[in-house]
């Protein structure tokens, strides 16, 4: 006999499943898209505990060279954080990510190499053949359970909002040669 005869087993994900999905989707401009799409892909690249919800101030920590997505800011560790912090994350209702970086960050040597490293990567993500929609993250089976959902809730949001701005299907190489790829620190 099964453990679980009723299948209430998928409940717990159906519902994390519909709550990774955008709430409002609103059309956004190339530089936004791309925006949109480096600063949520490098929180999704975090090592993520926890269910991110919309809304709540997340921290971003560079901790021995990953990435790793936090409830407690600077000064909830008294003193001793365990990496440098990048800056404040909190996630939209449409499931991209809000960055808001430290004041200094010009000075913080490693998190500027890093974020530079991951641009740089990112653009090569973008540099091949098919649409943006092609690349985007829909489903990654590597991926984490919480961030596989946020990765695909990004996805969705970004196929949506590229169709009703009128930029959907365009080559992601054109989308480089168009328009210049945001900077992660402004």
């Amino acid at each position: 006999m099964s453990a679980n005869p009723q299948g209430k087993g998928l409940v717990p994900v159906v519902e994390d499943w519909r709550e990774a999905q955008p709430a409002v989707v609103s059309a956004r401009t190339p530089r936004e898209v791309l925006r949109d799409y480096l600063v949520t892909s490098l929180v999704v690249a975090a090592e993520i505990r926890f269910k991110p919800r919309p809304g709540i101030h997340y921290f971003l920590y560079l901790i021995q060279s990953n990435w790793t997505l936090s409830l407690l800011s600077p000064e909830d560790w008294h003193g001793h954080p365990p990496g440098p912090c990048l800056g404040r994350c909190v996630m939209q209702p449409d499931m991209t990510w809000q960055l808001t970086p430290r004041a200094d960050i010009n000075r913080q040597d490693e998190l500027v190499k890093a974020l530079s490293a991951f641009r740089e990567g990112f653009a090569d993500w973008l540099n091949q053949d098919g649409t943006l929609e092609d690349h985007l993250p829909f489903y990654v089976r590597e991926l984490p359970y919480y961030r596989r959902l946020l990765a695909a809730g990004m996805s969705n949001s970004l196929r949506s909002s590229l169709a009703k701005s009128g930029l959907d299907a365009r080559s992601s190489r054109d989308w480089l040669a168009g328009q210049e790829l945001p900077a992660l620190l402004s």
